[in-house]
């Protein structure tokens, strides 16, 4: 009887270790920073069992991981010009957080990621919010939606939902559209949703204090959309971040 109760109480002891045990905050999906190409989504599945794959790159494609003395060391393959190629890649540790990870080279190179709770697909319009960065301190998040219909050159007019996700202390976030084109496929609508990054720039080609939200798709098969933000609209800019001259109507109202 006695050895039971020492054998139950040594089994309490190891699952209350193992309970309190951290995970390694190293696992995680984590997407890279874009400052440059902002509507490419790509990064590193870090798994807990020492394996790793590839988030939006078809040509290098990761296998394994491991990590010591600050380091991180990825295995994979590199596919291209009609061969593929193994390859073992080793970075510095900079800094991790529950947020983010920076990882670098010889002092020069640096990659910056950031943490999303499931694997990203920038071909669908649900879930958007995943890739939203996550921050200490980013307060909540802010749902806007912006409709409106804005003439069009070939057909009565295209009917535009903007939605407009970011959180309270950043003026940058993700978006998704639904663009409705009237009668545009012999007499019938024709709809196009997509998604992509949103970024709060400051000052437009007519005035340096003017706000505007750019509109980046993550699909090239649509365009970079700028907007004036007035207040609870949004006013069609031009490619140039100008104003469109016309007397028609160009402007989106928040519901």
């Amino acid at each position: 009887m006695k050895r039971n109760i020492l054998f139950l109480l040594l089994l309490c002891f190891v699952a209350s270790c193992n309970a309190s045990k951290p995970e390694n905050p190293i696992v995680g999906h984590w997407v890279e920073f874009m400052p440059v190409n902002k509507q490419i989504v790509q990064g590193i599945n870090i798994n807990s069992d020492g394996s790793a794959s590839s988030i939006g790159m078809a040509t290098l494609k990761y296998e394994k991981w491991s990590a010591s003395n600050n380091q991180i060391t990825f295995k994979g393959k590199s596919i291209g010009n009609g061969q593929t190629i193994e390859f073992t890649d080793t970075l510095d540790i900079i800094e991790v957080t529950p947020y983010t990870m920076k990882l670098g080279k010889f002092g020069q190179y640096r990659v910056d990621y950031y943490r999303v709770d499931e694997i990203p697909d920038v071909n669908s319009t649900d879930n958007i919010t995943n890739l939203l960065p996550k921050f200490e301190g980013h307060g909540d998040l802010q749902t806007r939606v912006y409709k409106g219909s804005l003439p069009a050159a070939s057909n009565p007019g295209i009917v535009y939902e903007i939605t407009l996700y970011n959180y309270a202390n950043s003026g940058d976030g993700v978006f998704k559209a639904k663009l409705t084109y009237l009668e545009a496929a012999n007499g019938k609508d024709e709809i196009f949703e997509f998604a992509g990054r949103q970024y709060t720039l400051r000052g437009s080609q007519d005035d340096k204090n003017a706000t505007v939200i750019q509109l980046i798709p993550f699909n090239n098969k649509h365009e970079v959309m700028n907007f004036l933000r007035q207040e609870n609209k949004l006013i069609m800019l031009d490619r140039e971040q100008k104003k469109i001259d016309s007397e028609l109507n160009y402007t989106l109202v928040e519901e």
